[in-house]
């Protein structure tokens, strides 16, 4: 296998306030979403690396929010921790975030951080916290019943009676157990979102929608306007990804994680149209669901490779030059069962950078590479880590790139 010159090129992250400082100025434009991806979930070594890099971010460059690849539902009640201090720290974390993430040291230490930081300051120059995921699981979607609700309420408070009453909701949408049903994600058939009372639910759901839509003008000063926004969104965005659930089509699965990241592009405009007076917005999530090129993986159970847009592609699209990513990489991760890459792969190539984490424009690495690499193999199907492609970096603002992922 042939061994490359190093790469001179990039910043050791040893000194984050530096190397950011000069990523930052390497942008064609002052972003509104700065995106951070990593490989892999279930490594301490990525959101930990995040933890330093908004921490740098909020102090010297103006950031004012985080938004997450979790729960936008549950990330209500960190929000309301970390700006005004509700709630326990250990009930937030169980309760607060989805994927099982609140149990990450990690996001731990963010959340404490970040009330930290907002002790004894204006409520204007608070951190606030997003998740902005769908409330969903890789095999089950909650139920509408508590976004239609809030939104209910809060419609009812400002307009008065509404044709449609809460009870009604309640009885259409039935128990919870029926939307959460596990089986529903590998068989169509055991899924209530074609339901006679789903189809209902998804009539009276678009209504009130267009209800507070209609109303904007006179609704949007009032506390708990946002709140109801985001319950519109997400109530008929798990209806529609219900009925996707219960279509037994070909391309069933393919929709559903293409409805999912639209989910997730449309919290992420919301935030960055909500922060944008106030500072930009560190986002944080899989690669797969920041990059601006298609994704795409191979379902080996249904012996099928299914690919959709991200949610970057369409924030890129939305935001243009106003929306930056930085895709991460690795080289091993032991705990993973993930070893050194190949020296003739983008990854090997890499791990000739001077520092053990390093942060790299990809215009300036595109530069440094060698004509010809090799795709990396070797990596269990498990580890549920995607390689970078060089093809794809053109797509990308940045690489931030960790040699060792140890936990």
């Amino acid at each position: 296998m042939p061994h490359h010159s190093p790469l001179q090129i990039g910043w050791d992250m040893t000194e984050p306030h530096s190397a950011l400082s000069c990523f930052l100025d390497t942008l064609p434009a002052a972003p509104r979403l700065l995106a951070l991806g990593e490989p892999t979930h279930g490594l301490d070594a990525f959101p930990a690396w995040r933890n330093r890099i908004f921490r740098t971010l909020a102090e010297d460059h103006g950031f004012r929010s985080i938004a997450i690849e979790s729960d936008v539902i549950a990330g209500l009640r960190v929000n309301a921790h970390v700006t005004a201090g509700q709630g326990r720290l250990d009930e937030v974390m169980q309760t607060g975030f989805s994927h099982g993430f609140g149990a990450v040291k990690a996001n731990r230490d963010l959340v404490q951080w970040m009330r930290d930081f907002n002790a004894g300051r204006a409520p204007e120059d608070h951190l606030r916290f997003y998740g902005f995921d769908a409330p969903l699981e890789n095999l089950w979607a909650a139920s509408p019943r508590a976004s239609l609700l809030a939104l209910h309420a809060f419609l009812t408070t400002q307009l008065g009676d509404l044709p449609v009453d809460s009870a009604t909701i309640d009885d259409l949408c039935g128990e919870d157990a029926r939307w959460t049903n596990p089986a529903a994600g590998m068989d169509a058939a055991q899924s209530t979102g074609q339901s006679g009372e789903a189809r209902q639910l998804r009539l009276l759901a678009d209504d009130l929608f267009s209800l507070l839509r209609t109303e904007t003008p006179g609704l949007a000063a009032h506390p708990g306007f946002w709140e109801a926004q985001l319950h519109a969104r997400t109530a008929t965005g798990l209806l529609r990804y219900h009925a996707v659930v219960a279509d037994p089509a070909p391309t069933r699965v393919a929709r559903m994680l293409a409805l999912r990241d639209l989910m997730m592009a449309d919290n992420l405009s919301a935030v960055a149209e909500r922060e944008g007076e106030r500072g930009p917005t560190l986002v944080f999530a899989h690669n797969a669901h920041l990059q601006r090129h298609v994704s795409a993986v191979t379902l080996p159970s249904l012996g099928m490779r299914v690919e959709w847009w991200s949610a970057g592609a369409h924030v890129s699209i939305r935001l243009g030059q106003q929306y930056a990513f930085v895709a991460s990489d690795l080289g091993s991760a032991p705990a993973k069962g993930i070893g050194e890459p190949a020296p003739d792969t983008l990854e090997g190539a890499l791990m000739t950078l001077a520092g053990p984490v390093s942060l790299v424009t990809s215009g300036t690495l595109t530069a440094s590479l060698p004509d010809h690499l090799a795709p990396r193999t070797g990596v269990p199907p498990q580890a549920g880590y995607f390689p970078l492609g060089a093809q794809h970096l053109p797509l990308t603002n940045g690489v931030l790139f960790v040699k060792t992922a140890t936990d």
